[in-house]
């Protein structure tokens, strides 16, 4: 009995290790499932200048990452359907040598505007500011982030290919430069300033373009305030200075409706003067590519949140003012109002 007894002890003290083992194999196998989560934005718009109209899906976005080790995790996003293309967005993957400090490497937003690197499901509008035909940019390269322990304040740069972020094989004389920095406040203040030097297209397609950014929002029970503002200078006088802005305000009423637990209302100034994508045509030269306007947009929004996941239902009418008759807008740079469901999870 007693040889009964010890061989049952033992053979309960096998099968706990073993399965210890296999558990703690389980955990360590889980850590290299992704965690997914991801944006899906569809409109109905009309404009009121032409009367034709159109839906579209503006964003199909899915975001997969995690770790597979404590100090490295990785970040792939796609947006399987912006306005009918396929985007391969982000592609990186991210070492934290030390609690402050990351480093990250391969395609990822190139930092510049509090705008352009606002996620699709936290617009307050249907349409990005028109600040994003500058700053918003992403590219293959380097980025280092960096939190000043004990304080907000983080400061983010890198250096990326001047080519288009589908082109990796292109080679680049000139490179793309960028650094930016904010400090979130406890009184509901964000400033950030953030510089960006480039060559679009690389050394020979262009001249090289300087871009200062700055923003400042602010925080407060329902309120959302953010101003923004880009200057842009183009090396050798070869065009003159652009500017854009962006100006908004938005308000949260809690509600309690069957499809909603939060009602905004929403208004925006923003505008932007005639710009170069930086460039040469044909003959050398600069000519221009964005043409100056001013809009205001004005717009209502019902959204129901559950803990990390929110719909929203969105109306906005947008009204623009161009400046000369050089720019002859399409429908979707005029007039309009846009009716739209936004989903994120």
């Amino acid at each position: 009995m007693k040889i009964k007894a010890l061989l049952l002890s033992a053979l309960i003290a096998c099968s706990s290790v073993v399965a210890a083992e296999e558990s703690k194999s389980n955990d360590d196998l889980w850590k290299y499932v992704p965690a997914f989560s991801g944006t899906f934005r569809t409109f109905y718009r009309l404009s009121t200048v032409t009367g034709e109209s159109r839906f579209e899906v503006a964003n199909a976005r899915l975001v997969a990452g995690g770790y597979v080790m404590p100090e490295l995790d990785y970040r792939i996003q796609v947006d399987f359907c912006d306005n009918g293309k396929i985007k391969i967005l982000d592609a990186y993957a991210r070492v934290h040598p030390t609690e402050s400090l990351a480093l990250m490497a391969g395609q990822m937003r190139v930092p510049l505007s509090a705008e352009a690197t606002r996620d699709p499901s936290l617009y307050y509008f249907a349409d990005a500011s028109l600040t994003n035909k500058f700053g918003n940019l992403r590219s293959v390269g380097f980025k280092a982030g960096y939190t000043v322990l004990h304080t907000p304040l983080y400061f983010e740069g890198g250096i990326f290919n001047a080519s288009d972020m589908a082109d990796h094989k292109q080679w680049n004389p000139a490179l793309t430069y960028s650094i930016k920095a904010n400090c979130p406040t406890q009184a509901g203040i964000r400033p950030e300033i953030g510089f960006m030097s480039r060559v679009p297209g690389g050394s020979g397609s262009g001249v090289r373009v300087n871009m200062l950014n700055a923003s400042l929002s602010w925080k407060y029970a329902g309120f959302f305030v953010e101003g923004e503002y880009i200057y842009r200078h183009y090396t050798g006088h070869a065009y003159d200075n652009a500017h854009a802005w962006d100006f908004f305000v938005n308000y949260d009423f809690n509600v309690n409706w069957p499809l909603a637990n939060v009602f905004s209302i929403q208004a925006r100034f923003d505008g932007i003067t005639d710009a170069s994508n930086g460039m040469y045509r044909t003959d050398g030269t600069l000519g221009t590519d964005i043409y100056a306007c001013r809009r205001l947009t004005a717009g209502v929004t019902a959204t129901k949140r559950i803990k990390k996941s929110w719909t929203s239902f969105r109306i906005n009418f947008e009204q623009y003012f161009y400046g000369h008759s050089a720019a002859r807008p399409l429908p979707s740079d005029n007039n309009q109002l846009v009716a739209g469901l936004i989903f994120h999870f």
